[in-house]
């Protein structure tokens, strides 16, 4: 019963692909992407030359739930996995959700400067006034997608926005499954976990695929299209399953 517009596989994969460029060409091609769907960003200033990148989804209501995912990376490789895979979804995403009037506001970002110390999420979070942050009623963090199947950092994630994302999987296909990844270091969900915000991080990180990130095999031939093609269903479809199921 939920209703949306998914954008075609070939469509997600060039998205994907159109990331292989240098770090500080990053911020452009994501405006870009947002362009291309039909949302006009704004820019955050973050730092320096550096900015989050934010696309707004209005709703009936000004309760928001908020999808992020960071588009610098580390030295080594193209970045592609971490987090490119990500962000690269979030105007697909946007396409999808943006067919059909929402109670939610959706906001859409993608974060600079996670890799030196989550400067992006901090800052977006940090400059949200006592009462904005009130407002959000979950944050959802895309990171490291298409190396399998969607898993949850669940000792990171809300149980209540984990058993939704359980809920819908399962209708779906394939299983959710939970893989914690404490060890690989932190993520832009932090911020908002501190802001009291409830959070779910999507991953697809193993024990095998971890030795992929900042490597020079991050590159757009680690993905598997197919999962990769499923993870943005399954997060599209989720978001709207939120729209109708939260406050």
């Amino acid at each position: 019963q939920l209703q949306l517009n998914l954008v075609p596989r070939e469509i997600v994969q060039k998205r994907l692909e159109q990331g292989a460029v240098k770090d500080h060409q990053r911020e452009g091609v994501m405006q870009e992407l947002f362009t291309q769907a039909g949302c006009t960003v704004s820019l955050q200033k973050v730092r320096g030359k550096w900015n989050n990148i934010i696309c707004t989804l209005p709703g009936q209501t000004d309760s928001v739930i908020a999808i992020g995912a960071h588009s610098d990376f580390a030295d080594l490789g193209q970045g592609i996995i971490d987090d490119w895979s990500g962000s690269s979804l979030l105007p697909s995403i946007f396409q999808a959700l943006k067919s059909q009037t929402r109670r939610h506001t959706f906001v859409f970002i993608s974060f600079a400067q996670e890799e030196t110390g989550l400067y992006g999420s901090r800052h977006y979070v940090k400059q949200l006034a006592k009462e904005d942050r009130a407002r959000y009623r979950a944050f959802i963090n895309l990171e490291c997608l298409g190396l399998g199947p969607v898993k949850v950092w669940q000792r990171r994630s809300d149980p209540t926005l984990t058993q939704r994302l359980a809920d819908l999987s399962s209708a779906l296909k394939p299983p959710l499954a939970a893989m914690n990844v404490d060890d690989v270091g932190d993520n832009d969900a932090h911020p908002f976990l501190n802001a009291k915000i409830p959070v779910l991080s999507m991953h697809s990180i193993t024990p095998e695929s971890f030795p992929l990130l900042h490597s020079k095999k991050d590159q757009v031939e680690a993905i598997r299209p197919e999962d990769y093609y499923n993870t943005y269903r399954l997060a599209s479809f989720y978001l709207a399953y939120l729209d109708s199921k939260l406050d």
